[in-house]
């Protein structure tokens, strides 16, 4: 939530108009992904509120997790103004015309895509190179494999959420350029500009789904009553 604010020289204005425009994004963003189980604004309020009462017992600085958290324009402002974004989320409302006409941000984009996040950058890695040392030269589809051999025995439980946000890239961005910028570049720096996303997340979600059906069928087993409804 506080992403945009964090960095050299930044800081949390002091005018709540001011980050209440620049947070909408991101409080769009979570509020979209509550239906899919993610984290809702009720705990993001609540987590604020508790760094809040830490900027309070460690004035000077404290634990280092604490010095990571975004302050406010004027340091010693910094309880209140978390209290006070937090108290914008609970009781966050929002009218049709802004929700719609509010371009997405690429903040608000990355919340669509927490696995990427962790499987782009370790996939190609900053300069483009493959997983490991040893797989410089491997293919795609080496890629892919090893990515499910280190998942496997768990893939029933990781893998389809993967395959989901390989079609969700493709919902949301239309063109290779798209992709590329925004999975190379602006958001996850996970390739080295020479990937083809177009070809490569379908051929990803391919390659999780036939995986799936071959070493972890059946994944679903109904309960017996169902068959005997059936029967019956």
């Amino acid at each position: 939530m506080l992403e945009p604010f964090d960095g050299w020289g930044n800081s949390i204005p002091l005018d709540p108009a001011v980050w209440q425009e620049r947070l909408f994004p991101l409080i769009r963003g979570i509020k979209n992904a509550e239906s899919d189980g993610g984290r809702t604004l009720a705990e993001t309020a609540s987590e604020l509120r508790i760094a809040a009462d830490l900027f309070e017992e460690f004035p000077d600085g404290g634990p280092e997790a604490i010095q990571r958290i975004p302050r406010a324009a004027e340091a010693a402002r910094t309880p209140q103004v978390l209290r006070e974004i937090a108290e914008h989320l609970e009781d966050w409302k929002h009218d049709r015309l802004t929700w719609l006409t509010t371009p997405l941000s690429t903040e608000e984009l990355r919340l669509r895509f927490p696995r990427f996040e962790q499987i782009l950058p370790i996939f190609w890695g900053q300069d483009g190179v493959a997983i490991s040392d040893d797989m410089q030269d491997a293919t795609t589809e080496d890629g892919i494999r090893m990515f499910i051999e280190e998942t496997h025995p768990y893939c029933p439980w990781r893998l389809p959420s993967v395959v989901a946000e390989c079609y969700q890239a493709i919902a949301l961005f239309h063109t290779e350029e798209q992709m590329d910028r925004f999975f190379s570049g602006e958001a996850m720096t996970g390739g080295s500009g020479t990937e083809d996303f177009l070809d490569f997340f379908p051929l990803f979600a391919r390659r999780c789904i036939e995986h799936l059906k071959e070493a972890h069928h059946p994944l679903w087993e109904p309960k017996d009553r169902w068959y005997r409804r059936e029967a019956d």
